[in-house]
């Protein structure tokens, strides 16, 4: 890689971490090539990335961004992950690295905001966006499929209903 691609290669990078809600600093010292592009899938399907890079590279792509507090972080084999939901890419990161001891969480920054390893698991941890979405939905459709249930019933249900209610003795 000769300089002007380097440079091109940093505006560029520094132009998408920028741009991302979440960056996780990761080791992968001993990780083969095929679960490098495991990993790599598992992060495609989540809409999150995974980039190995020089550390040289890296320390000049984060100066002047957010997540500029992640630079002493970037020594040994690292690479980075990123993406727009905290939520999956932490999911992805912290699942491989349980099954797979040869990748370590290092790092990890949401916006200004330094994570810690803790940090990491407890975002792991919450529902995905999907899982939020469906349950507001399930919230949303129940009452209504209630209200459709009593209004499909014969009338002569309802009017039974309606009779039992004022027949009721006040107390």
């Amino acid at each position: 890689m000769n300089r002007t691609e380097k440079q091109e290669f940093v505006t560029n990078f520094k132009s998408v971490l920028s741009n991302s809600n979440f960056v996780l600093v990761t080791h992968y010292k001993g990780l083969t090539v095929s679960e490098i592009s495991s990993l790599r899938e598992k992060f495609k399907e989540n809409n999150a990335n995974f980039k190995v890079t020089k550390n040289s590279l890296a320390k000049r792509a984060v100066e002047n961004t957010d997540y500029n507090n992640l630079q002493q972080f970037f020594s040994g084999p690292t690479a980075i992950a990123y993406s727009d939901d905290p939520v999956s890419t932490a999911k992805v990161v912290y699942d491989f690295s349980k099954e797979n001891d040869n990748l370590k969480i290092i790092a990890a920054a949401m916006g200004s905001k330094e994570l810690n390893i803790d940090d990491v698991k407890k975002l792991a941890s919450l529902p995905s966006m999907e899982n939020i979405r469906a349950k507001i939905v399930s919230l949303i459709s129940s009452p209504l499929s209630n209200i459709v249930s009593i209004v499909s019933e014969p009338s002569s249900k309802l009017v039974r209903l309606l009779n039992a209610k004022n027949e009721k003795p006040s107390t």
